[in-house]
This record gives C-alpha cells, sequence and structure tokens, in this order.
C-alpha cells in the first residue's frame, strides 16, 4: 500500500470514528416513568422498557430463579415520598432500585435494595436490600409489547404498582400510613387557624376520611369536633353521610335535619342552597332504609 493510499485509510477510519462519536441514538430500550399520588405517599418509577420482539421472555431471555433488573439498562427505580408498607411489611420513605426474581410457579420475589444508582444488576448487593417480599402474579391473554409500569389506587389510602409485560402481570400491594400522616397535618393546621375556624378545620379532616368506609370511627370523631365547636349545614352533613356510610340512618337522618336547621337559619349559607336538593333525596333513601 502507498503513502496516499494510506493516509486515505486513516482519515476514513477517523471520520467513521467521529461520526459515531457524535451520533444521538434513541435506546432501543426506551427511558419511561411514571408517577402517582395516593393519600400522602407519592410514588415514582422510573425505568427502561424493552419490547418483546417475538421472544420468549420467561425461562429463557429472563431465566426464572434469578434476579432481574425490573426493566433494561439502568436499574428500575422505586421512590415513596413518605414511609409505607408493602405487601404488609414496612419500607421507610426513600428511592431504591427494584428487581424482581420470576419463578415459574407461585409468587415472584420482590425486592427494593438501598443503592437506587447502579446498572441494572450488575453491582446488586444483596446486603444492601431493604426489604424483600412475596408479590403476587397474573397471566393475561392480552400482550403488552413493551414493558409497562403504573400505579393503580384501590382504596384512599392504599393501591399496587402494576408491571405488565407480554402476557404476564406482576402486582406490588402497597399502604400509607394516613391516619398518622393525616393527624399531624391536622394538628399543624389548627395551630395556624383561628379559634373560630377551627370547625372547618376539623370538618375538612372528616370529609377526607369519609371517602373509606374503614375509617367511620375516626371520621365520625373528627366530625363531632366540628360540630361540637360549630353547627353549620356542611359539618353536620358531613356527619350525616358519614354515619349512613356506617349504616346508622337513623343517626344519619337526625343529623341531615341539623344540617337543614343550621343552613334554613343562615341567610348566608350557600352550602345549604345549592345542596338542598341533593340532601332532601338522600334522606328520603336513608328513610326508606329504616322502613
Amino acid at each position: 500500500m502507498n503513502t496516499r493510499s494510506i493516509l486515505t485509510f486513516m482519515f476514513l477510519c477517523c471520520f467513521g470514528n467521529l461520526l459515531t462519536a457524535q451520533m444521538d441514538l434513541p435506546r432501543k430500550s426506551p427511558r419511561a416513568s411514571v408517577s402517582y399520588t395516593i393519600a400522602y405517599t407519592t410514588v415514582n418509577i422510573s425505568y427502561s422498557s424493552p419490547a418483546v420482539k417475538g421472544r420468549e421472555i420467561w425461562g429463557e431471555l429472563e431465566p426464572y430463579n434469578q434476579l432481574w433488573r425490573a426493566g433494561a439498562n439502568e436499574a428500575t427505580t422505586v421512590e415513596f415520598s413518605t414511609p409505607v408498607k408493602v405487601e404488609g411489611k414496612s419500607l421507610p420513605q426513600g428511592k431504591y432500585s427494584f428487581f424482581l426474581i420470576p419463578k415459574e410457579e407461585g409468587k415472584w420475589t420482590a425486592i427494593f435494595n438501598k443503592v437506587a444508582d447502579q446498572w441494572g444488576a450488575y453491582s446488586y448487593d444483596k446486603e444492601q436490600d431493604a426489604l424483600r417480599v412475596e408479590v403476587g402474579m397474573q397471566e393475561s391473554k392480552v400482550n403488552e409489547e413493551r414493558l409497562n409500569y403504573t400505579v393503580v389506587e384501590q382504596e384512599i389510602d392504599q393501591g399496587y404498582i402494576r408491571l405488565g409485560w407480554g402476557h404476564t402481570r406482576v402486582y406490588i400491594r402497597f399502604q400509607s400510613d394516613l391516619l398518622n400522616q393525616l393527624e399531624t397535618q391536622l394538628n399543624s393546621a389548627l395551630l395556624q387557624t383561628s379559634e373560630e375556624d377551627r370547625w372547618k378545620t376539623y370538618a375538612q379532616a372528616a370529609d377526607l376520611l369519609s371517602e373509606s368506609s374503614k375509617y367511620g370511627k375516626q371520621a365520625l370523631a373528627y366530625a363531632d369536633e366540628s360540630t361540637n365547636l360549630f353547627s353549620h349545614s356542611s359539618n353536620w352533613w358531613i356527619k350525616a353521610r358519614i354515619q349512613a356510610a356506617m349504616e346508622d340512618y337513623p343517626a344519619a337522618i337526625e343529623s341531615a335535619k341539623k344540617a337543614a336547621e343550621a343552613g334554613q337559619a343562615d341567610e348566608k349559607d350557600r352550602f345549604y342552597r345549592n345542596s338542598k336538593s341533593r340532601i332532601e333525596r338522600m334522606v328520603a333513601d336513608w328513610e326508606s332504609r329504616t322502613r
């Protein structure tokens, strides 16, 4: 090879390397994220989303009984903004790398590891696990070509993380510590609220908990605090709804009557004027349940 040929070859090699270094290519497994808030807890999930591409995923591409990054590229991360319980076990607030161990039969193992910033599972250290739990898995007739995470709310304070890929669905259930967090917020708000407006703070707490039947007793306690401080159509109506949800219809009817009395006595009570027909319909329904 002559000198000119050598120089031409070297130029082409350097030029080719330069082009490669400058190219910004899209990922085969694109970045994805999902964020959702349940009660006071925000869940953030960041992951890379691989495709099935006609491959046999479980047992081949991703072997059974081996640690899997639950995504592609960097380790999937799950962040909880407050302490939670995952499958009934406590997990502190924080950001975790998330792994799964697929099983051919039965439940899979979900792992929350304290080292959030790591590539795949190559540097995974079991000693850094914050939590390991067994989680449910189901097969679906519907194929999800790309791996996808969603957060689903089931109750005012609980839900689940859903992973779908191919025909497989994995469910990781978690619960927020709503009552303690609400009590903290309530006490803080009361310190900043004038004495004449404290009934509103208790009414707001009662109204929030009225969304869940399992917190009926605490919701009713807050409603009692509110109506004891001040009689208004809105807080009596909140109390009535809570009592009806607890199937104490006679008490609910009595509280609704007090809501009407308070509303009729105050010409400026817009809540009662706007809600009068709805209150009357619901009271009629409750009365039919007591016959």
